[in-house]
């Protein structure tokens, strides 16, 4: 999933942005080398850059399996504290760094899970909540460089 979201990604921005992080299995970038003043231990999975090389957005992928229950609470409960670190990050730095929860899978057919997922986006227009397939329609230019 991460490495067609890499290349997606690469083909439509080449040049505009860059992203930067493991295009299969590998170490998550720390936050604390990227972000300067950041402190708190916020592993992501990708992190987008303009051109220049500021940071514009971090994100996390994530393949859901059709077990709900648990494993729903569980990650949902888990984005909302990057959420929440973030923003705090945003506040204290006059920073806006935004955020990318790249999911897919059977999981989100659950309809409750991708419920708590699009919950996430309410009244947060610096966090983006996709699939592979939204990404043409929502991951835009201008949303990352807004």
């Amino acid at each position: 999933m991460t490495q067609a979201f890499f290349e997606w990604f690469e083909n439509r921005y080449a040049g505009e942005f860059r992203i930067s992080g493991p295009k299969r299995a590998g170490a998550d970038i720390d936050l604390r080398k990227v972000l300067p003043g950041f402190t708190e231990r916020a592993p992501t999975d990708f992190v987008i850059s303009s051109a220049s090389g500021e940071v514009l957005a971090v994100g996390y992928a994530r393949y859901d399996s059709d077990r709900g229950g648990a494993q729903e609470d569980d990650r949902t409960g888990g984005n909302q504290d990057k959420i929440t670190k973030i923003e705090r990050y945003n506040q204290a730095f006059g920073a806006r760094v935004k955020l990318i929860f790249l999911n897919d899978g059977p999981g989100l057919a659950l309809g409750s899970m991708w419920r708590d997922y699009a919950a996430m986006e309410e009244g947060r227009p610096d966090v983006l909540v996709v699939t592979l397939k939204m990404l043409e329609d929502r991951l835009s230019s201008a949303w990352l460089s807004s």
